[in-house]
């Protein structure tokens, strides 16, 4: 760690202050009655739209504008991922700003938590403390959302473990937490293996540069993450990132037709009109202040 330890617990739990706070509490368009309650778990719980409902539902402290494409696709496919007996492998690449951490790496995961669709999620990213941090906006939901807690009680607050990288959450699922590249294999709650495994921007600037490091990354994905797993390969394990380079771990795998692949970009129609943007550039350059 780039932090001694004490210094990152510090800081990690200044980090669960500041998302608890940021928490919306306002349940003044939150109908608490049984029925209302039972009517949103039995949303929540279907199988198709059960993702969607949850996201734009449950997280209004993230904000409410209306669903991207890359939105669209995951309110789609993520259920699909889950609903599927065999092991799915899912690459998906999309620009920096478009929520995919939110959306897959907490908000999915934390779905399937109160929904109890998996057992035993792993979150890795590029590094451990990124990796953490994500686990800790998970633990937030679960401490200080009062709308899981109204409508899911049996899987909020602290469960038995509760720690920096690792929960065991109130209703039994577990959630653990680590950077690329680090030991990884082996991992077991009680009977279960890891059945899913989410790789959130485990690539940076630096270890994409040279093809020794795409290649140990890569082995480390094929070898360490996709094996952790049952033996009957039914461990769900998505993909997901920027892509960094041309020959990136991403790149490689959006290209495998083993895999289902997804790339969103930027811009998804270029403007007819080049020559009106080449335009406007010059006139913001020549401008002296904001203003002009």
């Amino acid at each position: 760690m780039a932090k001694n330890s004490k210094e990152f617990l510090e800081g990690l739990t200044a980090l669960a202050d500041d998302l608890r706070k940021q928490i919306d509490a306002n349940l003044d368009d939150w109908d608490t009655n049984p029925a209302a309650i039972a009517e949103r778990r039995r949303k929540v719980c279907d199988p198709v739209n059960g993702y969607e409902f949850w996201d734009r539902h449950y997280f209004p402290h993230y904000g409410k504008a209306e669903p991207s494409e890359l939105h669209k696709y995951l309110y789609k496919r993520l259920p699909e991922i889950t609903n599927s007996a065999a092991g799915q492998r899912d690459a998906i690449a999309a620009p920096r700003g478009e929520a995919k951490s939110t959306k897959i790496s907490m908000s999915f995961v934390t779905w399937c938590l109160v929904t109890g669709a998996k057992w035993y999620a792993i979150i890795v990213m590029d590094a451990f403390e990124q990796a953490a941090e994500m686990l800790e906006a998970i633990k937030a939901e679960l401490e200080a959302n009062p709308r899981i807690a109204s409508d899911f009680p049996e899987a909020c607050g602290q469960g038995r473990v509760w720690r920096a990288g690792v929960i065991v959450t109130a209703n039994g699922r577990k959630v653990e937490a680590f950077g690329s590249s680090k030991k990884i294999r082996g991992r077991r709650h009680g009977a279960y293996r890891p059945d899913l495994a989410i790789c959130d921007d485990i690539e940076n600037d630096e270890n994409v540069n040279t093809p020794a490091q795409r290649d140990k990354l890569q082995s480390f994905v094929t070898k360490s993450v996709l094996s952790l797993g049952p033996p009957d390969d039914s461990m769900d394990a998505i993909l997901v990132g920027t892509v960094l380079h041309y020959d990136s771990v991403l790149s490689r795998f959006l290209k495998n037709p083993l895999w289902n692949r997804k790339v969103f970009k930027a811009i998804i129609h270029w403007p007819e009109r080049m020559d009106l943007w080449e335009q406007f550039e010059g006139l913001l350059l020549k401008a002296e202040t904001p203003q002009q």
